[in-house]
């Protein structure tokens, strides 16, 4: 009895130490905000790649949403309905797009920057789209 109790106790105390002794587990907020920036034109490392393809084609859905809300804005009830109705279709045709041409990489290292490779210039291009439509009705 005394030996479970006292390994319990010996337990109790490493746990409580190593909290103390490793103050990053404690703050996980103060390390991530001690990350370097990443500086996407010098990228070279398959991690930092990833990170800014990431970045980038996050940008280009960005600019995406933003023309998509203006078409939206100007355009009337059924043709709207429509346009959503085009608009969801077009991101399952992205996304299966861009699964078939990037299939062969899959499991590699670099699968998922070729994805966002092809997820952004796909988005680029239907914003570009979605300007000239935009450019028509203004």
């Amino acid at each position: 009895m005394y030996k479970r109790l006292f390994i319990a106790l010996i337990l109790s105390v490493i746990a409580f130490l190593s909290v103390l002794v490793i103050p990053s587990l404690a703050t996980p907020t103060e390390a991530i905000a001690q990350k370097p920036a990443i500086d996407c034109s010098k990228a070279t490392a398959t991690p930092e790649l990833r990170y800014c393809s990431q970045q980038s084609y996050a940008a280009a859905d960005k600019k995406l949403n933003q023309v998509y809300q203006k078409v939206l804005a100007i355009t009337k009830t059924e043709p709207k309905q429509r346009l959503i109705k085009g608009q969801q279709a077009w991101i399952v045709f992205r996304d299966n797009t861009c699964d078939f041409e990037v299939y062969e990489s899959r499991g590699g290292t670099g699968y998922e920057i070729f994805r966002n490779q092809c997820l952004e210039r796909l988005t680029k291009q239907r914003t570009k789209d979605l300007e000239n439509y935009l450019q028509l009705r203004t």
